[in-house]
């Protein structure tokens, strides 16, 4: 999906706030987000990823120092544990993740980031921090036995570290499955040489195939269920796009009091109304009915 005018902002607005270390702007604008009913998972997707990652850019033209980089690590430190602490988190679906900076990794921000996503979509999540002896890391992982290990990296070295973690976790007697994921995947040559079930720099995508891999996350949903979701995902919409209810049901042609009970997901909504609600919000009538478990929703 395409960002939206709003999230477009919020995402200057957060770069913006980490590059002057203006953490009471930060701390604003996250909270702007969530009080705009703005779904947690755009907010890190679409919105302090890519900040942090225009803070690596300035970092290395020079533009920052370490010491200014490391203040917008913690701001953002900071600002994900304030999502966690307010963000509605799904049912817990019965699966653990353990997840970490490999050997020699001292940047677990990212790592991070992924294990609040995966906490929020209902996993159980162990999150090891940054540089885990990979020594360590199997030994734990055979007493604990988690469903899934995820192996964390920002430079392009720690690459092989990353391979052999995955080839020793995969040759355990109940090997767990095995994602690594982070900045540092620059080189396909080396990735080729992981033994891992997925490798990606894409946190959705890394939920959405650990979903299907352990068939977890997936529930049986009623027709009330549905027009839940997609009330929820016509305010989203709306909400990015900074309009009003009013704005969008003349944009649609629709009455204001029927548009607010179809975000309540109390409308039993027909089709054409839900397609004269995607175009006015310039979206695909999939876009408004997709399963939230799509990672977007």
């Amino acid at each position: 999906m395409e960002v939206g005018p709003a999230l477009e902002s919020l995402r200057e607005r957060y770069t913006a706030s980490l590059l002057s270390g203006d953490q009471e702007e930060a701390f604003r604008v996250i909270k702007d987000a969530l009080d705009r009913g703005i779904n947690p998972l755009l907010v890190y997707v679409d919105v302090i990823t890519p900040a942090l990652a225009e803070v690596g850019n300035a970092w290395h033209r020079g533009d920052l120092n370490i010491a200014a980089e490391h203040l917008a690590i913690q701001i953002t430190l900071q600002q994900s544990a304030y999502i966690r602490g307010r963000a509605r988190r799904r049912r817990r679906i019965g699966a653990e993740a353990a997840i970490t900076a490999v050997e020699g990794e001292m940047h677990a921000v990212g790592a991070r980031l992924i294990a609040d996503l995966f906490f929020l979509e209902g996993w159980d999540v162990a999150f090891l921090g940054q540089n885990t002896p990979t020594k360590d890391l199997v030994d734990w992982v055979r007493q604990r036995q988690p469903d899934l290990v995820l192996l964390s990296l920002s430079q392009p070295d720690r690459i092989p570290v990353a391979r052999d973690a995955a080839k020793v976790l995969k040759s355990l007697e109940k090997p767990p499955v095995v994602f690594v994921g982070g900045v540092g995947l620059s080189d396909p040559a080396l990735q080729d040489e992981i033994p891992a079930d997925l490798i990606s720099t894409d946190p959705l995508a890394a939920i959405r195939a650990a979903n299907r891999l352990l068939n977890v996350g997936v529930e049986q949903r009623t027709a009330s269920d549905y027009l839940s979701s997609l009330g929820q995902r016509v305010q989203q919409l709306r909400k990015e796009r900074g309009w009003s209810q009013q704005a969008l049901a003349a944009k649609a042609g629709l009455d204001r009091a029927y548009l607010s009970t179809v975000e309540k997901g109390k409308q039993n909504i027909t089709i054409a109304a839900a397609a004269r609600i995607a175009a006015a919000l310039d979206a695909s009538l999939s876009t408004l009915i997709e399963d939230e478990d799509s990672g977007r929703g």
